[in-house]
């Protein structure tokens, strides 16, 4: 963090520097990357989310060699040396490229603030500094909905197929214990899912040790049986590979599917870059990962050419037989700091997709205060396990699964090829042969797709059915949310807060330079590096200067050092006729009477009243003494200290003010209470805030009415009434934000779409 003196930027005439003002907080870009850990100046946090990447990211791909090249020789149990030879070279050169060049150096360059994934495609294609056209930054949006669906879906397939490929070492030690499989491998997953609560970071140093001795027994392995026969070198040859697929023609293309099993981890590879850096990542891959799984994958083709028996499960058959049982045990950890991984890396894409509107706001725990991107979905990880035990238990076997995996995963390689490749034209505005370039990766990602989609009927249809049902769902939340902002943009009023006296009859039109004139805006926040916001109809601010450097001071009037009763409201009178008749403003279309307490509106604008202020001035023709227009702001940081919380701006005329407050608050504050928000207003600010029961919230909720008709607009409909039920249960769309129930009022308003 830099902490640093910010230039004054005041919007009032006359205001008098507060003596207890400090220096605020400037995140720098430097600090955030640190943050990230993709740029770690600390040699001990770089070590440490190095290791604790092997624990996290590298558990699928690095227990591919359980279960690929006995996928890949399924169908045939007495391969050749030259097969052997050219199989294992498929492998090591997919590898190679795809895993090292495409992955490791190329797709890993397109990240946003250090998140990765498909929605940082995404959030790079559609924000300011994008290129495309507004209805192509629709289509990319709902491209990038539906290739995160495919990786949830993959999310369900990792922990079923890897435990379950792990346990069946039982029965090479004996048939007996055959039957205890599927009930082991349920138990498994079922404590694999409920330690996620713990956070990643805990996690992946409390497996890394198991992961570093389990890529230490995979090299260790793969050297020994490479000295059976060290002509399986000669799969370092790349004419190995395109010489076996002449050959083997139907019967190679149809093994390109057990080959892509050997890089089936690597969109969660990048999907999980927020929970460790750049940096860390590649080091890992590079140094540890890398070599032990080529190593390994050398050896069992080595094993396969001196013994061909063997190719019963060549994994556990290239160990000693006195270490069989502990490479049981061992691979079942393995398998299971595997299935992390992914679930990491959908619990990322969650909170991605609510911050870009195309997901509700469910409820997210930052589990680490040193590292944003460690996070934990609640809601994602029971549905997953449920998911996850339902596949284990109807296909029962890895065998079965095999034909399952691999479809969602390679459809989501190449959506991620064609996002980057847009990234690289209309983000960083590359050239087009640059472009072209990489677009030769399209067709290894198109033939392994080819390969695979073979197996439909066979299972892949499991893993696409549950890829369908999230993106219905994230597919409807981004289209009912487009639609509401339009309708309520159009339809509905709202009023700049610098005019809102003018329009309430509480300053003429003559006097508006006056009232201009009358706002005044201190805080005590710096250039806090602010979240996504979620997708709003309240936000029409282009640019709410969130980010600009500055301080400004509480005026004399707010800085009186007599808070006798400053703190207090003079409330209305009952009794007093003059006070409770209606008020009508100079322009005469609006009549209210002011009743006595303090009202705050929720709204996620910096400029405008909210559309909740609007209906209750239009239906109720009542306004609390006292409005406050609240708006919450989360910043990149762990905890905003209580000096940086608010930004408090006054309105109005000096016979009646409004407030707007912005209160920030960082991504590990798990808990918003909105009585310390105005009880810190009140304290530092002297907003005028009640004591008791005098202070009401008011919240939006909406209902969606579909008014479609006709078989014609079914599709739209259906996905509108999808939404409304999502709507109703997430109204508002706040994180973590807790409310009283005896303070709340929720405004109805009904919007036909």
């Amino acid at each position: 963090m830099v902490q640093q003196n910010l230039i004054s930027n005041i919007h009032t005439n006359e205001s008098v520097k507060n003596d207890k003002e400090k220096n605020t907080l400037s995140v720098s870009e430097n600090s955030e990357h640190q943050t990230k850990g993709s740029s770690c100046k600390s040699i001990r946090l770089y070590l440490s989310l190095t290791i604790g990447s092997l624990g996290i990211i590298f558990g699928d791909i690095g227990t591919s060699p359980l279960y690929v090249i006995r996928t890949i020789f399924a169908d045939n149990l007495h391969p050749t040396r030259q097969q052997c030879i050219g199989a294992v070279s498929l492998v090591i050169w997919n590898l190679i490229i795809v895993a090292s060049i495409k992955y490791g150096i190329f797709i890993l360059m397109a990240d946003n603030r250090g998140e990765g994934g498909t929605f940082a495609l995404c959030a790079l294609l559609t924000g300011e500094h994008s290129r495309l056209r507004a209805r192509a930054k629709h289509v990319i949006s709902i491209v990038s909905i539906f290739a995160a669906s495919l990786l949830i879906g993959d999310g369900a397939l990792t922990p079923a197929i890897s435990v379950l490929s792990a346990v069946e070492g039982l029965a090479t030690t004996s048939q007996a214990l055959t039957k205890w499989i599927l009930p082991v491998t349920v138990f498994i997953i079922v404590i694999l899912f409920f330690v996620q609560m713990f956070g990643s970071s805990k996690i992946g140093l409390t497996f890394a040790p198991i992961m570093i001795v389990w890529f230490v027994v995979l090299f260790s392995i793969g050297i020994w049986r490479i000295t059976l026969d060290p002509s399986i070198l000669r799969a370092f040859n790349p004419w190995e590979a395109v010489s076996y697929l002449i050959r083997e023609k139907q019967k190679g293309f149809m093994q390109i599917g057990g080959v892509f099993l050997s890089v089936t981890g690597l969109e969660a590879f990048y999907a999980d870059l927020g929970h460790f850096g750049r940096g860390p990542v590649r080091t890992s891959w590079l140094c540890v990962v890398l070599p032990s799984v080529m190593a390994n994958y050398l050896g069992q083709g080595a094993l396969i050419m001196h013994s061909p028996e063997m190719i019963s499960n060549p994994f556990y058959n290239a160990g000693p037989a006195w270490f069989r049982w502990p490479l049981i045990i061992l691979a079942t950890m393995a398998t299971i700091i595997a299935s992390q991984a992914i679930i990491t890396g959908v619990f990322s894409l969650i909170s991605q997709a609510a911050s870009l509107g195309f997901s509700p706001p469910l409820r997210v725990i930052h589990t680490s205060k040193k590292v944003i991107g460690q996070i934990y979905v609640p809601a994602i990880n029971w549905i997953i396990l449920l998911m996850t035990i339902s596949i284990t238990l109807y296909f029962r076997s890895s065998g079965q699964l095999a034909h399952a995996y691999g479809v969602t995963v390679c459809s989501d390689m190449l959506i991620t090829s064609i996002l980057y490749m847009c990234v690289m034209r209309y983000v960083w505005n590359n050239h087009w042969i640059r472009v072209a370039l990489f677009g030769t990766f399209l067709i290894i990602d198109i033939t392994f797709l080819s390969a695979n989609v073979v197996k439909f009927f066979e299972g892949a249809w499991v893993a696409l059915l549950i890829a369908i049902v999230f993106f219905i769902f994230g597919f409807s939340w981004y289209y009912g949310q487009t639609l509401l902002r339009k309708y309520l943009n159009f339809y509905a009023q709202t009023t700049t807060l610098i005019q809102l006296p003018v329009r309430l009859g509480l300053s003429d039109l003559d006097g508006k330079l006056t009232q201009e004139s009358k706002h005044e805006e201190f805080k005590r926040s710096g250039s806090l590096l602010l979240d996504y916001q979620t997708a709003s109809s309240d936000d029409e601010d282009d640019d709410d200067d969130t980010t600009n450097e500055k301080i400004n001071v509480p005026p004399e009037s707010l800085t009186n050092t007599d808070t006798t009763d400053n703190n207090r409201l003079e409330f209305i009178d009952d009794s007093d006729d003059d006070n409770n008749i209606f008020r009508i403003s100079s322009t005469g279309n609006v009549a209210f009477t002011v009743t006595p307490g303090l009202g705050v509106f929720l709204t996620t604008s910096s400029r405008h009243t909210p559309h909740v202020f609007e209906r209750v001035l239009a239906r109720i023709h009542a306004l609390p003494e006292v409005a406050i227009f609240l708006k919450l702001e989360y910043a990149r940081i762990p905890i905003v200290d209580l000096t940086h919380r608010l930004k408090v701006e006054k309105y109005g005329t000096d016979e009646r003010h409004f407030y707007h407050i912005t209160a920030r608050y960082g991504y590990s504050e798990h808990k918003i209470h909105l009585f310390d928000i105005l009880q810190l207003a009140a304290t530092e600010y002297h907003v005028p805030v009640p004591v008791g029961h005098k202070i009401t919230f008011f919240i939006p909720a909406i209902t969606i009415r579909v008014i479609r008709k006709g078989w014609r607009t079914l599709p739209s409909k259906l996905v509108l009434s999808i939404y409304s039920v999502l709507k109703n249960v997430f109204p508002f769309g706040q994180k973590n934000l807790h409310l009283s129930p005896d303070h709340t009022v929720s405004v109805g308003m009904v919007v036909p779409l």
